[in-house]
C-alpha cells in the first residue's frame, strides 16, 4: 500500500505523467527511514533534508503534500503489521513549467538480519569531488548503486568513498566513524573552508554524534580520515538511518592499496556504548 495526498492506496494506484522531469531525466528525491516501536522518530529530520535538497536542486514540491506523524500511522495501519517498518518517501521532479512532482510514502518490512557478525568494506569508489547530488538522495542514484554493488560482487558489505589526496568521506550508503583512543572521528559534509564535499550530511550520523556528546564521549565531527587513521584506530563502525550503528570488523584489502586488511574487534566496547545508547534513545519519547 501506499500513503499519497492524504490516502491510503494499492501499490498501482497513483498516476504520475509521463512528462514528469523524474520520467524526462530522472529527477526527484527520496528519503528512506524506519519505525521504532512503531514511531517514525527522525521523520521531521528527513523531511527537513528533502526540503533542503529540493530547494539547492529546484525541485518544485508542495509542501502540504508531505507526510506527518499521522500519514505514517494510516499507513501502516492499513498494512496490519505491528512490526518496525522502513519508510520511503519519493518526490518526482515536477514539470518544466514549474508545477511540482507527486509526494508518496510506501513501507516495507525491515531487511533481515546481516548473515555475518560486522561488515567488511572495500574502498574502490572514487566519486567525481564536484558532484552535487552525492549531497543528497537523489533518484538518480547510479553513482552509489553502482559502488554498491561493485562490493556486493568482490564479497564485501559496503564500499567507501575515496578523494584523489586518499582521505576517506563515506559509505554507498553509509557514514564512517573511527575510534582511536577514546576520541570519535567522523568525516563531515563540509571542509574547514566550508566548501561542501561530495558526500550525504547522514540523519543517523548526526543523531550519534549527539547521543556521543550527551554521553560524554570526545567527539571529532569534521576531520577527514585516511588509511593511516583507519590504521591507528581502535574501531571503525558506519551508521545508516534503517541499520543504526554497522559495526566493521575489516577494511580492504580491496581499493587500499594494503596487502592484508585492517581488522577490528567486533564490537569495540564505545561502539557497544553507543549502540545501547543509541537504540534506547530512539524508542525514547525524547527522540526526535
Amino acid at each position: 500500500m501506499i500513503w499519497v495526498r492524504g490516502e491510503v492506496v494499492p501499490d498501482e494506484a497513483p498516476a504520475i505523467s509521463v512528462l514528469d522531469r523524474a520520467f524526462e531525466h530522472g529527477l526527484g528525491l527520496f528519503e528512506t527511514l524506519r519505525t521504532w516501536d512503531g514511531r517514525p522518530t527522525l521523520l521531521q529530520r528527513h523531511l527537513g533534508r528533502l526540503r533542503r535538497s529540493a530547494r539547492e536542486l529546484g525541485i518544485p514540491f508542495d509542501e502540504g503534500d508531505l507526510p506527518d506523524e499521522a500519514a505514517v500511522r494510516s499507513l501502516l495501519g492499513e498494512g496490519g503489521s505491528l512490526d518496525d517498518r522502513t519508510l520511503r518517501i519519493t518526490l518526482s521532479g515536477g514539470f518544466d513549467d514549474g508545477r511540482p512532482g507527486r509526494i508518496w510514502m510506501r513501507s516495507r518490512p525491515l531487511p533481515p538480519p546481516p548473515g555475518r557478525p560486522g561488515a567488511r568494506a572495500c574502498a574502490t569508489w572514487f566519486p567525481a569531488e564536484d558532484d552535487r547530488l552525492l549531497r543528497s538522495k537523489a533518484l538518480n542514484y547510479w553513482s552509489r548503486r553502482l559502488a554498491f554493488e561493485e562490493a556486493r560482487g568482490l564479497g564485501y558489505d559496503e564500499n567507501l568513498s575515496r578523494l584523489g589526496s586518499g582521505a576517506i568521506l563515506e559509505g554507498s550508503r553509509t557514514n564512517v566513524f573511527l575510534v582511536e583512543g577514546g576520541r570519535l572521528v567522523s568525516p563531515d559534509d563540509h571542509g574547514e573552508d566550508g566548501r561542501p564535499r561530495p558526500m550525504l550530511p547522514g540523519i543517523m550520523r548526526s543523531v550519534v554524534l549527539e547521543r556521543a556528546a550527551a554521553m560524554g564521549l570526545s567527539v571529532d565531527p569534521g576531520t577527514l580520515v585516511t588509511l593511516d587513521d583507519f590504521r591507528r584506530a581502535d574501531e571503525c563502525f558506519l551508521t545508516n538511518a534503517v541499520r543504526g550503528i554497522i559495526p566493521v570488523v575489516q577494511l580492504g584489502p580491496l581499493g587500499t592499496g594494503l596487502a592484508e586488511p585492517i581488522c577490528y574487534i567486533h564490537p569495540g566496547p564505545v561502539t557497544r556504548r553507543l549502540m545501547d545508547d543509541l537504540h534506547a534513545w530512539l524508542r525514547s519519547e525524547d527522540a526526535r
